[in-house]
């Protein structure tokens, strides 16, 4: 089949299962240039937050060194060397380490924005397809590789042509930069840091805008679905005719037991001699008129008829009435007042048969 009459049948909006598949298999969709905007904005504005402090900590570390002499290292042992070593990082730790974890907060943060949280193993099990020359060919000249190409050129277009201007602004600043202190230097060169990673956060905000969509647009495009996936998936949620057949008669065979169950407690069974059958209950105490508590035609008909008799439960062939009831009255409803006045005459006829214990349970069924 032709790839691209491939593609084209893919028509049909994803369901909700096969969203939930993919994102099982951590199949979703993120903007890495969101997460980029983020970490750099949170970048910026812890810069300005701790930069004295940062300012501080390098300055700390600079008089520290100086206040050594010319010769401290002169015969100093390799365990001296270490603690000179282990001093300076020490400063750079503690000068970065807020900007350093605000900006993976913020990173951390972007993502689970994005997609939340995903949990999906096997993705870290090995792939040789990673490794595979075609596969990576593949890769490499894909739409997705070459949308990937003009994005990272667009970034650096736009990095380089803002960083170019603001330096361009500030060019009769940097002079001053060689003659000033070192405090005051740095605290010149951080505002012009800020002003640059601000002009270059806001055109990173709009690409990575624009990315986040291309990726959702991308991501529904892998989802959509072909007629037959999705007739597919109906018979793995829905089962196949065939389950659903079987599912049914077993619902049948038990609700057809049941119905058996109370046959044996009727009162009396109206039967048309060969087509219907239908059992009657009647308890003046607890029920305003009798209840049709099982009915059946043909088979089913002949089976209450026998389960009935083999009760001990009065068969009464009344046609008319039969077909009525059957017509008119679901199971386990009462049967209507147009019918009161036969089914009376009926129950009162079978209950002079069995004698005067059943008569007085009945004698408001009229």
């Amino acid at each position: 089949m032709d790839l691209q009459l491939f593609a084209e049948e893919r028509r049909e909006a994803p369901t909700q299962k096969r969203r939930a598949d993919a994102r099982r298999k951590g199949q979703v969709f993120k903007s890495v240039e969101l997460t980029s905007v983020a970490v750099l904005v949170a970048s910026v504005l812890a810069l300005r937050a701790v930069g004295p402090y940062a300012v501080r900590q390098l300055q700390g570390l600079l008089v520290h060194f100086l206040n050594l002499g010319p010769g401290a290292l002169d015969g100093a042992s390799s365990a001296g060397v270490l603690r000179l070593g282990m001093d300076a990082a020490g400063f750079m730790v503690r000068a970065a380490a807020p900007v350093v974890g605000i900006a993976f907060v913020a990173g951390v943060a972007a993502n689970l924005g994005q997609v939340g949280f995903v949990f999906a193993p096997h993705l870290l099990a090995p792939d040789l397809s990673r490794i595979s020359p075609s596969r990576g060919l593949e890769r490499l000249v894909s739409r997705r590789a070459l949308i990937e190409l003009v994005k990272a050129s667009t970034k650096v277009a736009a990095v380089a042509g803002i960083t170019y201007v603001a330096l361009r602004q500030n060019a009769g600043v940097l002079p001053a930069l060689m003659d000033a202190e070192l405090v005051p230097a740095m605290g010149i060169a951080l505002r012009l840091a800020s002003a640059v990673f601000w002009r270059v956060g806001l055109a990173m905000l709009v690409l990575a805008v624009a990315d986040y969509v291309y990726q959702r647009f991308e991501h529904e495009g892998r989802l959509r679905m072909t007629r037959e996936e999705l007739k597919q998936e109906f018979k793995e949620t829905e089962g196949h005719p065939q389950v659903r057949a079987r599912i049914r008669q077993r619902q049948m065979q038990i609700a057809r037991r049941r119905m058996m169950t109370e046959v044996k407690r009727a009162d009396a069974v109206v039967a048309n001699p060969v087509h219907y059958a239908v059992a009657l209950r009647y308890d003046a105490r607890r029920m305003a008129a009798p209840v049709v508590v099982a009915k059946g035609r043909g088979p089913i008909a002949e089976r209450i008829k026998q389960v009935a008799r083999q009760a001990g439960v009065a068969v009464v062939t009344n046609p008319p009435l039969a077909q009525a009831l059957y017509a008119a009255v679901d199971i386990g409803r009462a049967i209507p007042v147009e019918l009161y006045q036969a089914v009376a005459e009926l129950l009162a006829f079978v209950y002079r048969l069995r004698g005067p214990r059943r008569v007085a349970g009945a004698g408001t069924a009229g």
